[in-house]
């Protein structure tokens, strides 16, 4: 029996549970989760930029040439801080199922609300940030005719950071595209086909793991955030994005969700659910070359 008088934060008493299922359905969770140094109350984090001049032609006889090192620290302030509450009567929910109700609740919206609008901010601020040239930001229509030969020249400006550490988002359109292509010739194998199912998806080119965006809704350039992630007038649908994962910051700084009895608050005969995201993407000054972004031109 839950005590009447206490406040439950869900976020410290399941966090690992929490924490599992906003993650298993978002998309970006291959990007990693990074550790920071906080401070300025927490809101700020600092990251040491090191860089040095190179080699230069030893003349015998006059000793070493110098060189000049440059240490830098870039700053990164928390710029998404999100919140809701819920007021659920205390008719629809008494002392004893409180948990199950709260975990209908989390469920719900965190399915249907924060992976959505995780992932749509996270691909919208990458795109935002990508270096404006013609290597690294594109408008361009995918076909089958063409899908394979740009993914490969996307890829290109970023290899030197190592295939390994590049993740490629793509569109279920790009990746329609790819699977259908007319540029390279595919043989069905038995590795291929199962009992009953065919799978005939490209998941890596060139060494890079190639992952599919499903959601459309979430693969957008731009979007409206005074309630939820809404896809904003102006935006345009993404066809892939490459990204060094060393490259970018995505930090989820604070996940809390509280449930308060009936008189634990002042808001009606009821439970009252709140849930607070404090996150944000950045990408490192040192870095700002390692995504490549691709748009679908306006219909």
């Amino acid at each position: 029996m839950a005590d009447s008088n206490t406040a439950y934060n869900y976020a410290t008493k399941y966090g690992t549970q929490l924490d599992q299922k906003i993650t298993e359905g978002l998309v970006t969770t291959a990007l990693g989760v990074p550790q920071v140094d906080w401070f300025n109350g927490n809101k700020s984090f600092k990251l040491r930029r090191i860089s040095t001049t190179g080699l230069k032609t030893h003349t015998r006889g006059k000793g070493y040439n110098s060189g000049t090192v440059t240490d830098d620290e870039d700053t990164y302030t928390m710029g998404q801080d999100r919140d809701i509450e819920f007021f659920i009567d205390s008719q629809d929910v008494d002392e004893t199922n409180q948990e199950l109700a709260m975990a209908n609740i989390s469920n719900t919206f965190i399915t249907e609300h924060v992976q959505p609008e995780l992932d749509a901010y996270r691909f919208s601020t990458m795109a935002a940030k990508s270096v404006r040239d013609a290597k690294h930001f594109k408008s361009e229509t995918i076909s089958k005719d063409n899908a394979y030969s740009m993914l490969k020249a996307s890829i290109l400006p970023i290899r030197k950071y190592n295939p390994a550490n590049i993740t490629g988002f793509v569109s279920s359109a790009t990746m329609d595209a790819l699977e259908r292509s007319s540029e390279f010739t595919r043989n069905i194998t038995n590795q291929n086909v199962g009992m009953t199912a065919l799978e005939s998806r490209v998941t890596s080119i060139d060494g890079v793991t190639l992952i599919e965006v499903w959601d459309d809704a979430r693969f957008q350039s731009a979007y409206n955030y005074d309630e939820g992630a809404v896809v904003a007038p102006d935006a345009l649908a993404i066809n892939y994005q490459f990204v060094v994962k060393q490259a970018v910051i995505p930090v989820v700084k604070e996940n809390s969700v509280y449930l308060f009895a009936p008189g634990q608050h002042t808001e009606g005969d009821g439970y009252l659910y709140q849930n607070r995201l404090y996150h944000d993407l950045f990408v490192r000054k040192s870095m700002e070359d390692g995504i490549v972004t691709s748009l679908a031109p306006k219909a």
